[in-house]
């Protein structure tokens, strides 16, 4: 099976005067996300990284979130990225 890669823009803010406020996106999100799932940050195209706390409530895993797909059904856009956040942040690159 082939290795899936998902681009990472940048992390979602804590400043509450930002577009991009990790509070406002995950409310604005809401209707597409499954319960437990919470953004932290996005790709250029408004696609969004989250924490999965489904299986596991200490030790969330990390899944992206493709928006068109998730609009229609939100179980639809979800696919997974890293057992971690220290695995993703870990796997992350810069593009050549």
């Amino acid at each position: 099976m082939g290795k899936r890669e998902c681009s990472f823009y940048h992390l979602l803010s804590f400043n509450q005067e930002k577009k991009d406020y990790i509070l406002n996106v995950y409310h604005d999100l809401n209707y597409q996300l499954v319960d437990v799932i919470y953004p932290f940050g996005d790709d250029i195209a408004d696609n969004h990284v989250c924490f999965d706390y489904r299986s596991n409530s200490q030790r969330p895993i990390i899944v992206f979130i493709d928006h068109e797909l998730a609009y229609e059904n939100p179980e639809s856009g979800i696919f997974f990225v890293a057992h971690s956040f220290e695995e993703f942040i870990n796997g992350l690159y810069e593009e050549e």
